[in-house]
């Protein structure tokens, strides 16, 4: 199966999601761009520039020969199964910190060791912390691609603010909530 081929499969599976609003594959130029901006978001830090973070899935999916990006609508739930959206982490890989989805809640409610930041945010108190702690982005699962003949190495990450308003503005979407995503690939030879 040649590149094409399989770069049409990817496009004709995502664009078939249920919420995908709009689907593009980064070129040479592009990629700089979103590259640049999610480069300046992590300089400006998390919390208004009170905490550093790294988007370690953004960052791995840039390390894939082939990104695309997605607009989704507002109230799609295409990433709703997975855990640890974003953390904090100590120098020594610790969690201090997390977003909880709906089943980690249940497991955390009523624990003496948990401090609720807000509905879906929790501090490990207990937790002792080495170095100074910052935000992370990680990999998030993508497994729409799955299946697809000729794809390997399915890489993603939710992209900062900077990148998504970029994002959705090109595409036309930058007067709507819809929300963006960066999912990158190999090709197999």
């Amino acid at each position: 199966m040649d590149r094409s081929e399989v770069l049409a499969r990817v496009r004709k599976r995502v664009e078939g999601l249920p919420g995908v609003m709009a689907f593009q594959y980064l070129d040479a130029g592009w990629r700089k761009e979103i590259m640049l901006l999610e480069k300046e978001a992590e300089s400006n830090g998390a919390c208004g520039g009170l905490m550093p973070f790294t988007n370690k899935g953004v960052w791995s999916a840039f390390e894939r020969e082939v990104q695309f990006v997605i607009v989704a609508s507002s109230d799609s739930i295409l990433l709703g199964d997975s855990e640890r959206l974003v953390y904090i982490q100590d120098q020594k890989g610790n969690i201090v910190g997390e977003w909880v989805g709906a089943k980690r809640l249940e497991q955390l409610k009523g624990r003496e060791d948990v401090c609720f930041l807000s509905s879906d945010f929790v501090l490990y108190p207990e937790v002792e912390v080495v170095g100074e702690p910052f935000f992370v982005l990680p990999d998030i699962d993508f497994p729409y691609l799955d299946g697809v003949e000729g794809v390997k190495d399915v890489a993603s990450g939710s992209i900062s603010t900077l990148s998504d308003d970029h994002i959705r503005e090109r595409l036309g979407f930058s007067q709507t909530k819809h929300w963006t995503h960066l999912v990158g690939f190999n090709v197999k030879e």
